[in-house]
């Protein structure tokens, strides 16, 4: 396997790679999390405009008219 590579080669190339991910910010993810009553006291989040906040669970009974209901956006 010595004759096909030439380890000074691959860790050189190895290393300026490792190096690359390190520095480069490509690898973050960004995970977006959606409240739900089980997960509604673990988690902390922050909006566009770097305002932490969380929420809170409270139960109510929905509104018979339909006239009441509200539709919320998502921030983007």
């Amino acid at each position: 396997m010595g004759k096909y590579i030439d380890f000074r080669y691959f860790l050189v190339s190895l290393a300026i790679g490792l190096l690359y991910i390190y520095i480069s910010d490509d690898h973050r993810k960004v995970m977006v999390l959606y409240p739900t009553p089980d997960n509604i006291k673990e988690y902390q989040y922050k909006d566009k405009t770097d305002t932490c906040f969380s929420y809170e669970f409270k139960e109510k009974a929905c509104p018979s008219d339909a006239s009441q209901y509200h539709s919320i956006l998502l921030q983007k």
